[in-house]
């Protein structure tokens, strides 16, 4: 069954009665960034990406209401390039806490966030234990996409190690299958950063260091990797897979 409940499109009376039912339960909330993405890639580029998989994810939850997604995100590392706005951790942590607190006045107590950008989690994580500590009656996850289609990722990847990071082939495919007019193919570019070899934005190397970086030192581009592998058959493979795997664990609350 299709859920088209997107919370904007609602009348409070019709909100109330959905809760008050026990109809729906939970609220599923995008957020994203604006930041650069490279010269090939849009700046909304993490939004629409996060919009995309929380929208899908609501038509596999009956019992969810879908928020309109947070546009901008903690996007620091990315302030040397044109356009980029970043918002400082403690404003997305308020946020996070002011949207739980009128939820809760809602009648409203779970609240899965779909994550768009990588530099939001850390923000995230320490915002939903916050609102946890403050308010113990809500309930709150929080996923985030690139974390959860590297496992996939592994399997369907044409990119060599240590080209992946930002703007490549991760993203540009989900893009190409989200939104292919608004990726510019012919201006894609590869680039590997020069780090230690220890250090790396692959999956295995981040579960074993945490690094500070700034994409201006790393990339003349905003590229991290090589888009130009990347394919639409590739991001439909990524994105059924996270949306796969975040429905299921919302339907599992």
């Amino acid at each position: 069954m299709v859920n088209d409940a997107q919370v904007s499109n609602l009348t409070w009376v019709a909100l109330e009665e959905s809760v008050r039912s026990g109809r729906m339960s939970k609220v599923i909330l995008p957020i994203g960034s604006l930041e650069q993405h490279g010269p090939h890639l849009p700046l909304a580029t993490d939004t629409v990406i996060a919009g995309y998989v929380a929208r899908r994810v609501s038509e596999r939850c009956d019992d969810a209401f879908l928020m309109p997604p947070i546009q901008l995100g903690c996007s620091g590392e990315h302030l040397g390039f044109p356009g980029t706005i970043s918002l400082q951790p403690e404003t997305i942590a308020s946020m996070v806490m002011d949207i739980s607190v009128s939820l809760l006045r809602s009648g409203i107590r779970k609240v899965f966030i779909v994550n768009g950008h990588g530099g939001n989690r850390a923000t995230l994580d320490a915002a939903i234990m916050k609102v946890k500590q403050g308010l113990p009656e809500m309930q709150l996850c929080s996923f985030t996409i690139v974390d959860i289609v590297k496992e996939k990722f592994a399997e369907v990847r044409k990119s060599a190690r240590r080209l992946v990071g930002h703007a490549d082939e991760i993203e540009t495919s989900m893009m190409l299958a989200i939104s292919p007019e608004a990726v510019d193919m012919p201006k894609a570019v590869r680039e590997e950063p020069a780090l230690p070899q220890a250090l790396s934005f692959e999956s295995e190397d981040l579960a074993r260091f945490s690094f500070a970086w700034n994409a201006k030192e790393l990339t003349k581009t905003g590229v991290i990797g090589d888009p130009r592998m990347a394919s639409a058959e590739t991001g439909n493979a990524l994105l059924t897979f996270v949306v796969d795997t975040i429905a299921n664990a919302i339907n599992a609350f």
